[in-house]
């Protein structure tokens, strides 16, 4: 694998379709389908800095920054499940990516993803959910304080929004004095980490953010219901999930085990469903362990693989 620190950025040669910035490397290759990311709440296209380069050697790769973020410009509120969808639909069309691609989602760009799978079956070659976000944990299934932290959440990033707006949060980036997001952005490429300081901490991301993670938690817009058939699945699992020893779990514990078992139960979204545990990962698998998000994918390449 390339040494991560000389990875190219997804900088260089990006692009505006529509008023979203589209990265488009590598080349169409008529053996392997093109790989779509979709990335998580909150971030931007360049939390894939250290997996597109290495497959992009392999097929094209389209990794992208929904609207508001990133160097997008900002799109239509309420920022639903179904706006968000529909802006990647039109992006591939646009772009013309070859289809079916295999699509790979974090977080709550991982709910987009198979919604996505779900409403445009014939674009979707595999999927690949990355410690996917899942309708379960806005419901009655993860204990209430679990329950609670995710509305607070929708709270945090209003206020985060009113902070970026005053310029608080702007200045507290360009000084890099946001608690915990150095030691994140430390492992992506120089220019990446530029640009995440840049771009995360804005009014528009903010607001990008503020409005996604409400209409998740208020299940404003689409939610996906069916299953994939035998389309090939790979759930990945940040960290590995060893079950408590006493008797009494802890609330720890608690949510520990019902994320398990919804990792469990996305896999079983698909009879080729495969349930991955990345163990010594942060949430952001694709940064604290890009190598197994790449081996995951060019297994899901060569599965995919069209005879010529």
């Amino acid at each position: 694998m390339n040494n991560p620190n000389k990875t190219r950025s997804l900088l260089p040669s990006r692009q505006m379709v529509d008023g979203l910035h589209a990265q488009l490397s590598g080349t169409p290759n008529t053996a392997y389908p093109p790989v779509v990311f979709e990335h998580g709440c909150g971030v931007s296209s360049e939390v894939w800095a250290l997996v597109c380069p290495e497959l992009a050697e392999l097929t094209q790769t389209l990794a992208y920054d929904r609207a508001g973020y990133g160097f997008s410009e900002p799109g239509a509120l309420p920022r639903t499940s179904d706006r968000c969808v529909e802006d990647l639909r039109k992006l591939v069309e646009r772009l013309e990516i070859a289809r079916p691609f295999i699509l790979v989602g974090h977080s709550l760009g991982g709910f987009y993803a198979r919604l996505y799978a779900e409403r445009y079956p014939e674009d979707v070659a595999a999927l690949v959910l990355i410690d996917a976000s899942h309708e379960d944990e806005i419901r009655g299934n993860f204990p209430i304080p679990h329950l609670k932290r995710q509305k607070f959440s929708v709270r945090l990033y209003g206020f985060a929004k009113w902070a970026a707006r005053i310029g608080v949060l702007p200045w507290l980036a360009r000084r890099h004095w946001i608690p915990g997001f150095g030691k994140f952005v430390a492992k992506l490429p120089q220019a990446s980490r530029d640009a995440m300081w840049e771009r995360v901490f804005s009014a528009n991301s903010m607001e990008a953010a503020e409005s996604e993670y409400d209409c998740f938690v208020g299940e404003t817009g689409s939610v996906p219901h069916s299953r994939f058939a035998r389309l090939p699945l790979a759930v990945v699992k940040a960290g590995v999930y060893l079950p408590g020893r006493t008797r009494k779990a802890t609330l720890r514990q608690q949510v520990e085990r019902t994320l398990y078992d919804t990792a469990v139960k996305m896999q079983h979204l698909s009879e080729s469903g495969r349930l991955i545990e990345a163990g010594g990962s942060g949430h952001h698998v694709q940064v604290d362990k890009p190598g197994t998000v790449i081996g995951i994918v060019k297994r899901l390449l060569e599965q995919t693989r069209v005879s010529i």
